[in-house]
């Protein structure tokens, strides 16, 4: 250990503590300097403040309380603290408990995408039952990036042995690198996704020839309901707007014969039917199903890989939701990290090591 002397000189330091009855209250103290063999003149930080910081740690531990039900606008009006220093506060808070999380024992992740802004700007968010990992981005490095976290949190990448991500080549070819012990597995919401957009585009090209454009317009949202949540009335006002309209009812029953798939009991099963789904959407003379069954068959390895592991990503669409409120608590966060931080604050469980107030 360096010895540490004492050095001439103190100074003076001002820091900002919680408001009593919304009066500012600050406490003013004098710092000595000290002389240290290894760092030279340094000088004492105060008991009560984290370093490089001009806030007392109870009024630290007082706006992270807030932060986490309030937006930031808010909670600085509160506080009558600019912004920019809540978002310091908070950064350093959130990166401090996600640097400590303990991943030892994960063995199976999710992988999904959101927004971040506008103009394609999208972020990585993993998944082991609370977010352990935000990305910039969706890309190859993305997926590495969380093989790197997954490590330096006491995981290891060899023993994830199932992962559910979408059908973006990136995320696949980085997580047969990155995890080379990980089954593959396909979300089936994003797989219903291929046929209903391939669904909406035969709906759109028939709606242009049709002489009757309003009747199908309106009726967009009933072809995307799945069919055991449909009502009486949606199944036979949809029975008769199949009739009507040849091609839209032709691809609104390939559509629906998907939930037969994921019925499948087994392996075999769910390999044969989808073969026949896949061979029914190459004949149906609608070239968009015929791409559709394209990208199908490219990923059937992986989308047979549910009924192995039965994981979906519907955990990442439950925290999906709480990303959204995250967007409207991140107003004013410009940067990535700002971002990064609300999601982790409302989706990662974190165990904040910031003071205990009394009244929490």
């Amino acid at each position: 250990m360096s010895a540490v002397h004492r050095s001439n000189g103190t100074a003076t330091s001002r820091r900002n503590v919680s408001g009593v009855m919304r009066t500012a209250c600050y406490v003013h103290c004098k710092r000595p300097r000290v002389l240290c063999d290894k760092c030279g003149t340094v000088q004492v930080n105060a008991p009560f403040e984290r370093k490089n910081s001009r806030f007392t740690l109870l009024f630290e531990g007082y706006a992270m309380l807030l932060l986490q039900d309030i937006p930031r606008a808010g909670a600085s009006h509160l506080l009558r603290c600019d912004e920019k220093s809540l978002a310091a506060i908070l950064t350093y808070w959130v990166h401090d408990a996600v640097n400590r999380m303990d991943l030892s024992d994960t063995c199976s992740i999710a992988m999904d995408e959101t927004t971040f802004r506008r103009g394609h700007k999208y972020v990585t968010v993993a998944v082991r039952r609370r977010v352990f990992d935000v990305e910039p981005g969706r890309d190859k490095t993305a997926a590495k990036n969380v093989g790197e976290k997954l490590e330096r949190n006491g995981g290891n990448t060899k023993s994830v042995n199932s992962l559910t991500s979408d059908m973006s080549a990136s995320y696949l070819s980085a997580v047969r690198e990155v995890f080379p012990n990980a089954k593959q597995t396909i979300d089936k919401f994003h797989v219903k996704q291929v046929p209903l957009k391939a669904l909406d585009t035969v709906r759109k090209d028939e709606q242009k020839e049709s002489g009757r454009k309003k009747e199908l317009f309106l009726c967009r949202k009933l072809f995307m309901v799945p069919q055991g949540r449909m009502t009486d009335k949606q199944r036979t006002m949809a029975t008769e707007l199949s009739k009507q309209y040849k091609k839209t009812g032709r691809a609104f029953r390939i559509v629906q014969s998907l939930d037969d798939f994921y019925a499948s009991t087994s392996m075999d099963e769910a390999q044969t039917r989808l073969d026949k789904l896949c061979s029914w959407m190459r004949r149906c003379r609608l070239k968009p199903m015929k791409d559709a069954a394209l990208t199908l068959r490219n990923h059937s390895k992986e989308i047979r890989n549910y009924f192995h592991t039965r994981l979906t990503n519907a955990i990442c669409e439950g925290i999906n939701a709480m990303i959204q409120a995250a967007k409207r608590k991140a107003r004013g966060f410009h940067a990535f990290e700002g971002y990064a931080a609300m999601i982790y604050l409302v989706a990662g469980k974190l165990e904040l090591d910031t003071p205990v107030l009394l009244w929490k």
